[in-house]
């Protein structure tokens, strides 16, 4: 895994946990919990998987790059957690 990669992958990990922790539902889910005595504790993890596709049929390694590639329901996930990107284009939009 290239430095640009682990790169990526960290800043999408530490925008998911900000975008779950700026949420009013969550914040008002941790309150009930810490009234309750209890304090919640998660993370968030990240990974690459390969694709399916390439298990199936093998790419030159030359033709892989290390660009980011979102599909519309990732933008419409990400989005749901609060995380945008003008550059990041949806025809659903």
């Amino acid at each position: 895994m290239t430095k640009n990669v682990k790169g990526l992958l960290n800043d999408l990990r530490q925008s998911i946990n900000e975008a779950i922790l700026e949420s009013n539902e969550v914040a008002a889910a941790m309150a009930a919990l810490k009234v309750t005595g209890k304090c919640a504790v998660f993370s968030i993890e990240v990974g690459l998987e390969e694709a399916p596709e390439l298990a199936v049929a093998p790419v030159a390694l030359s033709a892989l790059t290390e660009d980011l590639v979102l599909s519309d329901d990732d933008v419409k996930f990400l989005a749901a957690l609060g995380i945008t990107d003008p550059s990041w284009c949806c025809s659903a939009t």
